[in-house]
């Protein structure tokens, strides 16, 4: 969509409103939702490690605001930027799939203040969180027990 960087914020950032009457972007997360959980271990030099990756389809709400008509005359441009060559090499490049088609609703009259016009895109990103933590096996920790039976019986 060719935006500067200043122009497309992250929902709850420190931004201020700007002061001009052109379009900006917030995106934010609306759900969530794991669909597979993995855990593989394998060995290396000094013993093993756990490989866990968490597959999560999230939705992702992009809104275009803007005091001008710039949102309501540039929301098409959304499903388009994702479709692009550039977005797809970003997403082989990461791993993530990004839906290009998502349901587009005039939330304007949520903007009551100025009569902002504001455009909602959603969208679905599939990906994988993942992490790689060393395992230390039975043998490794140390034994600090000071369980001692009672064996006298009453």
């Amino acid at each position: 969509m060719n935006m500067p960087t200043d122009r497309v914020w992250a929902y709850n950032g420190t931004q201020n409103l700007p002061q001009d009457t052109g379009l900006f972007i917030v995106l934010s997360f609306m759900n969530r939702d794991p669909y597979a959980n993995v855990s593989r271990y394998e060995p290396t030099q000094n013993g093993y490690i756990e490989k866990q990756s968490v597959n999560v389809a999230e939705d992702v709400l992009i809104s275009l605001i803007s005091v001008n008509t710039d949102a309501r005359d540039r929301v098409f441009e959304v499903p388009m930027a994702l479709k692009s060559a550039f977005s797809q090499y970003i997403q082989e490049k990461n791993h993530v799939h990004i839906s290009t088609i998502g349901q587009v609703m005039d939330s304007s009259f949520m903007e009551a203040t100025s009569r902002l016009n504001r455009f909602d895109v959603t969208c679905r990103v599939i990906r994988t969180y993942e992490q790689i933590i060393d395992i230390d096996y039975y043998d490794k920790f140390p034994n600090t027990s000071k369980f001692e039976p009672n064996w006298l019986i009453d």
